[in-house]
């Protein structure tokens, strides 16, 4: 046997270490889901894990949470403000004094929904977040491209961003997310799929190289006043589960994302994405209510504070993954 290898019990060992660890580590993102929620609030298969492929359930409900009625008064993830510009930046996680790590996350409105499933991420890695977040700007030099009246404050909002990066060294992980169908104008013989990628590469590649990671988190699925609509009638009726009822046509709900589409043409393990779709839709329809989770808040794809944080192990799996490759 040569020096180089290991015998073979003590690489079976080894694997097993490994499986044992990761599963320790989901376990303790799944516990982490529950705390400061009673068990009534979080019941068995409840939200994403309804769509868990290594772990399947069921969950029969007919009803949905948080209740349609209660949507408009959804809170958004807690979040630590600070002084620091472009403001509103704020804290989440482990608080400094006891992290181990930074990471950012960073975009418009649909940033924000994220923050909930990145909490249960950064409190079980023991990271701080940074939520750094402008409602309708993205984080892309194809601010410049913007249409008039949003254009001037998310570029103002833009520099700012990128001057805070350079202010944070400690900040090795950003995850970025946005609205993929931002309008912006184009020219002509141009695409407005080319001009975001172009962008977004040039955001990206103008950070600091103290940034060892980007992650884009796949935007999610739209939805409408149809579906709503339809969700309160299922529900009034109390007959049928109103996820299936009411699903609306994939093609419809999900736009392409054009921060994907940058990740794969930028061809760099610097840049990386999380595509969580398979938890909001099936092959050929996209659900508003899994789990017994209401999924959407409103009509512009948005998710509910619920639904986000039933996301929060998944993510974590996804991001553990990403990282075997750092």
């Amino acid at each position: 046997m040569s020096l180089g290898t290991r015998p073979r019990s003590v690489r079976n060992i080894s694997a097993l270490a490994k499986v044992l660890l990761a599963t320790g580590a989901l376990v303790a993102a799944m516990s982490i889901l529950t705390v400061g929620s009673s068990a009534a609030a979080t019941p068995s298969c409840f939200g994403a894990a309804a769509r868990d492929p290594k772990r399947p359930c069921f969950n029969p409900t007919r009803t949905v949470s948080p209740k349609l009625a209660d949507l408009d008064r959804q809170p958004n993830s807690p979040c630590a403000p600070t002084n620091q510009k472009p403001e509103p930046v704020c804290t989440f996680g482990t608080p400094a004094a006891k992290a181990k790590g930074h990471i950012a996350l960073i975009g418009d409105s649909h940033a924000v929904h994220w923050r909930a499933a990145l909490d249960v991420v950064t409190r079980t890695k023991r990271w701080q977040g940074h939520s750094i977040t402008a409602p309708g700007c993205f984080f892309s030099a194809a601010v410049d491209a913007m249409y008039e009246g949003a254009r001037e404050p998310c570029k103002s909002w833009y520099r700012s961003a990128l001057a805070w990066f350079a202010d944070h060294p400690e900040v090795s992980t950003v995850f970025v997310s946005q609205n993929a169908d931002t309008p912006i104008v184009v020219g002509a013989g141009e695409t407005s799929l080319d001009v975001k990628i172009a962008g977004f590469r040039r955001a990206w590649q103008t950070l600091p190289k103290t940034v060892k990671h980007v992650i884009v988190l796949r935007d999610t699925p739209v939805s409408s006043q149809a579906t709503f609509d339809c969700v309160r009638r299922v529900i009034r009726a109390g007959k049928q589960r109103p996820g299936p009822v009411c699903a609306l046509s994939r093609s419809v709900a999900m736009k392409k994302d054009a921060a994907v589409s940058a990740v794969l043409r930028l061809r760099s393990k610097r840049y990386q994405y999380i595509d969580l779709t398979r938890f909001f839709c099936g092959p050929r329809s996209c659900y508003p209510v899994i789990g017994g989770a209401m999924v959407n808040r409103d009509i512009f794809g948005h998710i509910t504070l619920a639904y986000s944080r039933t996301l929060g192990p998944y993510v974590f799996r996804k991001v553990r993954w990403l990282m075997a490759a750092w």
